[in-house]
């Protein structure tokens, strides 16, 4: 076995003699960022449009089932989801061709991040925050409109991931090119329910937050601190479950373990999220 190094990727793992291709991973937010989340998507008649979404990306790997490394990244960047994509975030070249089963990618914050498709603003703005994450948007319903801009800080790495149909990992074709998808579900934070598989997106706590948790009365603008102030006892019974997940009090509370849920793999695909 051996080792290619090329910049920040570490590329190889090819035997002799054993056939070789490329793998593009690249980021999309689908239509719910990039376009609207419609009301019939919501239980209580809201749409919410986001006007900005930032992720930090990085520690990009690609290995076998022992844990032996075919391909990483280490470069963290920042990219706004919310534009057209998918966006290309890596492209490893020369791995042997055949089954990698293990793929993980992280979505934490970095004081060494660098610009993807975001403006040298936007990385500011992360690392001033702290943030992994960050997003602006509007919800609607009827002539009433909220804004809305959060920022979270979870450090989350996305282990195990597997698509709906091709199963675990990824497969490299020998002289092909392997493109993967690492799939941003913005929807995520608006369900009701922590562990369901039936949870249900609503909206009209967040908006009421404006006015009962209202720190400075309300102004058409739904903070976290606001969020902060709206217990989950207080909200309509059957809504809100936390599934037995520890230390989630409030909406707030709430929308930060919702925000770890938000990386997903070729569409609907799935990863195990480690908090860290």
């Amino acid at each position: 076995m051996k080792k290619w190094m090329m910049g920040a990727a570490i590329l190889g793992l090819t035997a002799c003699g054993e056939g070789t291709g490329d793998v593009l991973f690249t980021a999309y937010g689908e239509d719910y960022i990039e376009k609207e989340i419609p009301a019939s998507a919501f239980e209580d008649g809201w749409s919410v449009k986001f006007t900005k979404f930032l992720v930090t990306l990085g520690e990009l790997k690609v290995a076998n089932a022992k844990g032996e490394v075919a391909a990483e990244s280490s470069q963290a960047r920042v990219y706004d989801v919310h534009k057209a994509g998918p966006v290309e975030v890596e492209r490893f070249t020369g791995l042997a061709a055949k089954d990698w089963v293990e793929v993980s990618y992280a979505i934490a914050p970095s004081s060494n991040a660098t610009a993807a498709n975001a403006t040298q603003e936007d990385l500011a703005k992360l690392k001033a925050g702290g943030y992994a994450v960050y997003l602006e948007g509007t919800a609607s319903k009827g002539a009433e409109t909220k804004r809305f801009g959060w920022g979270f800080s979870q450090n989350t790495l996305y282990e195990h991931c597997e698509s709906t149909d091709k199963g675990e990992g990824l497969t490299v074709a020998d002289g092909g090119e392997e493109v993967v998808q690492l799939t941003i579900h913005g929807d995520h934070l608006f369900f009701d329910d922590l562990q369901s598989p039936d949870a249900k997106m609503r909206f009209d706590a967040f908006a009421a937050a404006d006015v009962e948790g209202g720190l400075t009365g309300p102004n058409g603008e739904i903070t976290l601190e606001e969020l902060a102030q709206v217990d989950l006892t207080s909200l309509p019974a059957g809504t809100y479950g936390t599934g037995g997940v520890g230390n989630v009090r409030n909406l707030r509370d709430f929308v930060n373990a919702l925000a770890r849920t938000l990386g997903h793999y070729q569409g609907e695909g799935e990863c195990a999220p480690k908090a860290r």
